[in-house]
């Protein structure tokens, strides 16, 4: 090699130290970030979805349970629990209450023997007993829908009588009434109270002192609704005035005031049309009343069926649907839904 190239080759491979690195321009940084943004934005709304996915599907979880556990019950008694039971007064022939829900009549369906040991509802009245109360609040995760917002401490404060009234432990699951206005009054029946209270007043699974057997749901159990979700909280749902309402929920283990009309914390109506089959938007899906079938799940709200089976239905589903869904004797085709 001549001197030339070897001098040119050690030109080319002298070491010259550690390389020094390009700094990064603002305007890279800032792409950078923009790009680390809209990916975020656009994973967030998927991870979202999976959350939500994941909370129904648990709810659906509780609804099948809550089924099982009333098919259970009516294994072995013939017929259903009372919706919520309103206890006679020998003194005066008349019925005070409300008291016991058909939540703590299926505790040991739940396992929850203890617990309903402890109630006793055979012999305790919900209504007059006091030391009642703290287990009336213990909270039964079977009766929560992971979608719906605690209500403080877990208590319905929504459905109190009066400041002296105690909250009991929140429900996000009523029975169904029927496709009858809980608050209209009654002029076939004796019993002055709206038509929620008065006895063998439903047209559906449950009711005051109702004992609803499968003989008894004419409609067939696969056409007909048993239980279904109740929100506790604000679901986008306005009033006339423009303003969100907020649902109430219900209780599990019932309502202690007695002179509490509204059976509303354990049963509730559920219909799209009234009886002159105008549309009503009180009673529907997501409906107008703070005590409709609603839900925080986005379009549906879950339901069991007579049959045990679960399903969440639409809630732009038609009206008269949810009437014969909710009726078990009207002898109507229900269709799709």
């Amino acid at each position: 090699m001549s001197d030339s190239l070897y001098a040119g080759a050690r030109r080319a491979f002298r070491y010259r130290g550690p390389r020094r690195r390009r700094a990064f321009t603002l305007v890279e940084i800032l792409v950078v970030i923009a790009i680390l943004v809209m990916l975020i934005g656009l994973l967030l709304p998927a991870v979202q979805g999976v959350r939500a996915a994941a909370r129904q599907t648990q709810c659906g979880n509780s609804l099948k349970q809550l089924g099982l556990g009333l098919q259970s019950y009516m294994g072995q008694a013939g017929h259903l629990p009372a919706g919520l039971i309103r206890a006679p007064n020998n003194a005066t022939s008349l019925y005070q209450g409300p008291g016991w829900g058909w939540g703590a009549l299926i505790l040991p369906q739940l396992e929850q023997e203890p617990l309903f040991s402890r109630l006793d509802p055979a012999t305790r009245n919900l209504s007059l007993d006091a030391s009642l109360i703290p287990d009336a609040q213990t909270q039964l995760a079977v009766f929560r829908c992971p979608s719906s917002p605690a209500a403080g401490a877990g208590f319905n404060e929504e459905l109190n009588a009066s400041p002296a009234t105690p909250s009991f432990a929140l429900s996000n699951y009523k029975g169904v009434f029927g496709d009858l206005n809980t608050q209209w009054d009654n002029p076939s029946d004796s019993c002055p109270q709206p038509i929620g209270s008065c006895i063998a007043g439903e047209n559906g699974m449950f009711g005051a002192n109702s004992r609803v057997m499968p003989a008894h749901v004419v409609d067939g159990l696969s056409n007909t609704v048993m239980l279904g979700e109740t929100a506790y909280g604000v679901v986008g749902t306005t009033n006339s005035a423009g303003l969100p309402i907020f649902y109430r929920g219900g209780t599990w283990a019932g309502v202690r005031d007695p002179s509490a009309r509204s059976n509303a914390a354990t049963y509730q109506t559920l219909a799209g049309t009234t009886p002159a089959g105008a549309l009503s938007r009180e009673y529907e899906l997501n409906g107008t009343s703070p005590d409709a079938f609603s839900s925080h799940h986005p379009g549906v709200v879950g339901f069991t069926l007579a049959d045990g089976s679960v399903r969440f239905i639409s809630t732009s589903v038609e009206g008269v649907i949810l009437n014969r869904l909710a009726a078990r004797n009207d002898r109507q085709v229900v269709g799709e839904f």
